[in-house]
């Protein structure tokens, strides 16, 4: 081992270089310093006046879905959380960009490698005139240590810590998709299947209209025309029976693949039509400036931008000198010398530094690279911001024209209804021709229809409006990969 008094001879000569060190590290990064998100024009409210069934807050609903109250649609959720092939995909590019921080950060640190070798070996006489066999040993440590002189390691571990933040975002943004993909799914179903249910009561009641034309028909009391009318009305209501079917197979299989299942494996669950969900308590609508903290694709774009800042950073410091501090440390031994004596120690500490003193433009080239990259992360960002703004807007406009709308056709329905009761008893009476109780049929079967449509889309509108809002994902931590795999 070194005496004290050698230590502090060796500490005393290099004392000057300690200090210098002591000084450097201490030295501002170059490049621009992150300072946040741009500011934006943020309005205060919504341009579009919000519905009764809306209450505009600050605090959202996570799990948006649950005010629909269907536990089957709750169910489905809940596991495409954890089946979901794209959320195991953002999940494992989180572990990535975790992973790759974690390389980034250790570079703040003095890298120490080891290195021995025990052998023994055998002279040539030809070659040497002797022929000699001796034991080698040999141990030591080698130390390098960056000085981060003008930061290109803090700006490093800047990047890949915000690199890793944004794919955070993108996996809480691939979960508000995934959730409202899965609503809007399963909506959709549900409404195919009550435009299915009406079709075959509509298909029903023309059978019977038929029957009553084709003994009128038998009776002599009206003409062959009137037959084929009505099973043309027959004939056209039953072709829209399986095109409804296809739709509910289709949705039934888009919604098994969301869950990471094989198409087809969810058509015991889902085939029974339980109706089109209602939303049964207010829908909560953020403020604007909410927004920006709670879609993960703002965040998401936020994080990149600071991402880009600090790869500005480093680019600059590319035009700069880089400093290393090494060292070496061991002990060599040949034939009978003791292997940790006095005699068979070495080593050596200095620094080395690397700066490339000319590339015909290639530095200064890769700061303007780096300059575009950062203004196109900041517009992008702007841009994101709208777009949100947008989609929120959009949602609640059509919301409000569609209950409109839905109030019209509900209306129209009841109507239709008692038209074609009173047109069906007029022309067995004989007191109107049959043209009138085919159009009143016609007029129901579209009604109808248009009607469930409706009752879907008003629950859509929903459902795109919490994911303009981002709604769907908490402050919860990320699970785990291998906690996912588990379940699996």
């Amino acid at each position: 081992m070194m005496s004290p008094k050698k230590f502090n001879n060796l500490f005393i000569r290099h004392f000057p270089q300690l200090f210098i060190l002591i000084l450097i590290v201490g030295c501002q990064a170059v490049g621009p310093d992150y300072e946040g998100s741009p500011e934006i024009d943020v309005p205060d409210n919504w341009n579009n006046e919000l519905n009764n069934e809306f209450s505009e807050q600050s605090d959202s609903q996570k799990q948006w879905w649950t005010l629909l109250d269907d536990p089957i649609l709750n169910n489905l959720i809940d596991k495409a959380a954890i089946d979901n092939l794209d959320a195991k995909i953002a999940l494992a590019r989180v572990e990535e960009a975790r992973a790759n921080f974690g390389i980034v950060e250790a570079s703040k640190f003095p890298e120490i490698n080891s290195d021995g070798e025990v052998s023994r070996k055998s002279s040539s006489k030809s070659a040497t005139g002797d022929k000699a066999t001796d034991n080698y040993t040999s141990i030591g440590l080698d130390l390098s240590w960056e000085i981060d002189i003008f930061g290109y390691v803090r700006r490093s571990i800047e990047a890949a810590d915000a690199q890793f933040q944004a794919s955070v975002e993108n996996y809480r943004d691939v979960m508000v998709i995934l959730y409202a993909e899965i609503a809007k799914n399963y909506i959709a179903l549900r409404t195919f299947q009550e435009r299915l249910q009406f079709a075959l009561e509509n298909v029903k009641s023309q059978r019977e209209t038929f029957n009553i034309v084709n003994a009128r028909y038998k009776a002599e009391l009206v003409s062959e025309v009137d037959v084929l009318q009505s099973e043309q009305n027959l004939a056209a209501a039953e072709s829209y029976v399986p095109l409804f079917h296809a739709q509910i197979d289709e949705l039934m299989n888009s919604l098994a693949v969301l869950l990471g299942k094989n198409p087809g494996s969810l058509n015991q669950e889902l085939k029974q039509n339980k109706g089109i969900p209602d939303v049964s308590e207010k829908t909560v609508v953020e403020l604007p400036r909410e927004i920006l903290r709670q879609r993960p694709d703002i965040r998401r774009a936020e994080r990149r931008l600071a991402q880009k800042t600090a790869e500005v950073g480093i680019a600059t410091a590319e035009q700069y000198p880089r400093f290393n501090l090494n060292g070496t440390f061991g002990y060599d031994a040949k034939g009978s010398d003791s292997q940790f004596s006095s005699n068979s120690r070495y080593w050596s500490f200095g620094p080395n530094f690397k700066w490339n003193l000319f590339d015909a433009g290639a530095e200064e080239s890769a700061i303007k690279v780096e300059d575009a990259q950062l203004e196109e992360a900041r517009v992008n960002y702007e841009r994101t911001v709208l777009i949100a703004f947008e989609e929120v807007e959009n949602a609640l406009k059509s919301y409000k024209e569609e209950k409109q709308r839905n109030i019209s056709l509900r209306a129209s329905v009841k109507a239709a209804k008692k038209v074609n009761k009173i047109t069906v008893a007029r022309y067995t009476s004989g007191l109107i021709d049959f043209q009138e109780v085919q159009d009143a049929e016609r007029v129901i079967f579209f009604q109808e229809d248009d009607l469930a449509q409706s009752d879907g889309n008003l629950v859509q509108f929903i459902i795109q409006l919490y994911k303009a809002m981002g709604g769907g994902w908490d402050d919860t931590e990320i699970p785990a990969q291998e906690a996912i795999n588990e379940d699996v």
